[in-house]
């Protein structure tokens, strides 16, 4: 096993131990590992510890493989980086790095199969009810005898992901636990791109700094630590709350694309995220996007209905990437439940010359920066409407194929609708758009100079 080594080293855990697994697993205690590529929808369902947002929806990223060992720990009390070493097959040593960064997870509870077949049943039909045929999740076929084996698969699968939690500091760990490893987690290397440069303001309840992009908002399932809560705390911190306390790790109160630089909120407690999604109600908080196309982007209101529950953007068999109609929906009770209204304001738009980097060359193209109003602030919002538009960002490989195509092309030419979204691909860098500004309660913070801008 291939082992890896930190950018940026990360403290080692006490050497104490303390048991926190009393539920058995259902398993033999032997040792066992399997092997498995996990999507990694599927593994952030499972991304539920104690620091995590939980008073945000599930977020559901695209789809992406990612490398996992399952096993079961040996027949006696073991500590866990002992347990982790003989499941993945690695080194005492490696063992504690995967534990440091967060890469081991283990079983904490258990769920029946009554549990999980009562559960599937009472939200089964409003989850999966009302897809086009041979979209999202499973086959929705018209006799529908495959797709209901098919969806029922998916939703065992994701309540199993759902009982294991994220260890991250070392214990003892119980005979025959189930145990989730990553050998190889993600890094992040855009985490050691913050400094102090990168904190565009601080309260005693709030954070604004301007997030590097390929840096997500949110803890990987194999990286706890390289996200913006994470390196925000390692390298800006330690920061205190109103009551001059210090904070163990500063909460997300939004999010923002990895892919996509720029400013982020943070919270120091709980009241101030509540607060701020408060204000997120009442349409208090605005948001200036930059966005640089090699096409003119209209000026003005732009308004597009974005299809699908939430609960099935981004599940496995789907598409990767939202697809929006410029129409409104026929029926009020569908707009309700399967479409998302999206709206944006196109301020200014204007050629711009765009710089050469290591991972782009604008060659003779005419590029256009556009300053963008955000009204409605859906997941990637600006990226899927300017694209419908014709105008695709530069660098998004996710959306670039899907250039002015709608929903309504679907149905014209339902084959070149999927042959566009087959060759869509997540972003492996920068892409040309900013959270440029934000401004709420009162505070307001603008980002530096984007990437694109010539030094």
């Amino acid at each position: 096993m291939n082992s890896f080594s930190l950018t940026t080293p990360i403290s080692r855990p006490s050497k104490q131990c303390r048991s926190i697994f009393p539920v058995r697993s259902s398993r033999a205690n032997n040792d066992v590992a399997i092997e498995r590529d996990v999507t990694e929808n599927e593994s952030q369902m499972i991304d539920r510890d104690d620091d995590d947002d939980e008073s945000l929806p599930p977020l559901m990223p695209e789809t992406r493989k990612q490398y996992c060992v399952m096993g079961v720990s040996p027949a006696k009390e073991t500590p866990l980086n002992e347990a982790v070493s003989r499941v993945a097959k690695v080194s005492l040593e490696e063992a504690n790095k995967l534990i440091d960064i967060g890469a081991v997870w283990a079983r904490m509870e258990t769920l029946t199969e009554e549990d999980i077949l009562a559960q599937y049943d009472n939200d089964g039909d409003e989850l999966y009810a009302d897809l086009p045929k041979g979209w999202g999740s499973g086959d929705y076929s018209e006799d529908g005898d495959d797709s209901e084996g098919a969806d029922l698969d998916d939703y065992i699968a994701k309540m199993e992901a759902q009982r294991f939690r994220r260890i991250l500091t070392p214990t003892l760990v119980q005979p025959g636990t189930d145990l989730r490893i990553y050998p190889q987690p993600r890094r992040f290397p855009a985490c050691y791109d913050l400094d102090g440069r990168s904190l565009l303001y601080q309260d005693t309840t709030f954070i604004v700094v301007d997030k590097p992009p390929m840096l997500p908002t949110q803890p990987d399932a194999s990286n706890y630590h390289e996200n913006c809560p994470g390196c925000v705390q390692d390298i800006l911190g330690p920061f205190q709350d109103i009551q001059g306390n210090t904070i163990r790790r500063p909460l997300i109160c939004h999010r923002v694309d990895a892919v996509v630089g720029g400013c982020v909120v943070l919270s120091k407690d709980r009241n101030g995220q509540k607060v701020f999604q408060e204000l997120q109600r009442q349409r208090k908080v605005k948001k200036l996007y930059l966005a640089v196309t090699t096409n003119l982007v209209p000026i003005g209101m732009h308004l597009h209905w974005m299809w699908a529950p939430q609960s099935m953007r981004g599940k496995a068999g789907g598409p990767p990437c939202q697809l929006v109609s410029h129409f409104p929906p026929e029926s009020r009770r569908k707009a309700r439940q399967f479409w998302t209204r999206c709206v944006l304001e196109v301020v200014k738009c204007e050629p711009i010359e765009v710089a050469k980097t290591e991972f782009y060359d604008p060659g003779d193209k005419q590029h256009y920066q556009s300053t963008i109003r955000l009204v409605t602030g859906r997941k990637h919002q600006v990226r899927a409407q300017l694209s419908s538009l014709g105008c695709p960002i530069i660098q998004d490989t996710l959306y670039g194929p899907m250039a002015g195509l709608t929903l309504g092309d679907l149905e014209a030419d339902e084959i070149a609708m999927e042959d566009a979204i087959a060759q869509c691909r997540i972003p492996s860098s920068p892409i040309g758009l900013q959270a440029h500004a934000i401004l709420f309660g009162g505070i307001k913070a603008k980002a530096k100079t984007p990437w694109w801008v010539p030094q």
